[in-house]
């Protein structure tokens, strides 16, 4: 673009999920248009905010509505851009907000149900939890960055990833989307090794707290060398051992 909105940083590192990728390209949106302040001479730079939109839904598979025409008015193109942005980021802000009702609702009917069942749950720390989230958000820019992994596996760790991240909560009596992303990802750090190093020590931090907190819950104290699990010298070692059994 003419003017240093869009930039190539961010169009890189959209989230994972397109709700959220899309919420992130309107906010940019709403940063440029407070800026050009829908002037004729910014038009371009309209038309080209609204292809950056099309190109990412047909790339994504997006569903947003359909897009309007670009035609020979400057004025006209430049109100139908800015109008459709407005509709697009009410729709998915609207999508968002009940995604985190949603959650909230199930994170506290779960807390409930433990309660009331008197079950333990599986509980973090507070640092813990903000760590959790925190490798969460790396390992989404990591993976969608890496040009190692497949586009299919990383579609699969990308969509585990984040169902796992609807599941964690401080307060928890369910992770079976966290053995869920465990297992996709062991599989890929099997197969590449040290060359994803990057990405497997996140994957090992993550396992390691959540772990943590599923062991404190059965009052057990002893980690497990999760190491063994994903590397593959360590498979070569383990199935030379069972060999000689």
């Amino acid at each position: 673009m003419k003017t240093a909105f869009f930039p190539a940083k961010i169009l890189a590192h959209l989230p994972g999920d397109n709700c959220e990728a899309l919420a992130a390209l309107c906010t940019e949106f709403e940063r440029f248009d407070g800026h050009a302040r829908q002037l004729p001479e910014h038009h371009d730079d309209y038309v080209e905010a609204l292809s950056i939109l099309k190109a990412f839904a047909l790339a994504r598979n997006a569903k947003v509505q359909p897009f309007p025409e670009i035609s020979p008015q400057r004025h006209q193109n430049i109100a139908c851009v800015a109008t459709y942005f407005s509709q697009l980021r009410t729709a998915v802000r609207t999508e968002l907000a009940g995604r985190h009702s949603r959650r909230y609702f199930e994170s506290k009917t779960e807390e409930y149900m433990a309660l009331f069942a008197r079950t333990q749950v599986y509980e973090f720390a507070d640092e813990d939890f903000r760590r959790v989230h925190g490798l969460i958000s790396e390992l989404r820019e990591l993976l969608s960055d890496s040009s190692l992994i497949t586009e299919e596996h990383q579609k699969r760790l990308l969509r585990r990833l984040e169902a796992m991240r609807g599941e964690l909560h401080k307060k928890t009596t369910d992770i079976e989307r966290f053995w869920g992303f465990l297992g996709e990802a062991a599989i890929v750090m099997r197969k590449f090794g040290e060359d994803l190093k990057p990405i497997s020590d996140r994957v090992l931090e993550l396992s390691q707290i959540v772990l943590q907190a599923i062991l404190n819950k059965e009052g057990i104290k002893a980690l497990p060398e999760l190491s063994r699990l994903f590397s593959p010298d360590e498979l070569a070692e383990d199935e030379e051992i069972a060999a000689r059994v």
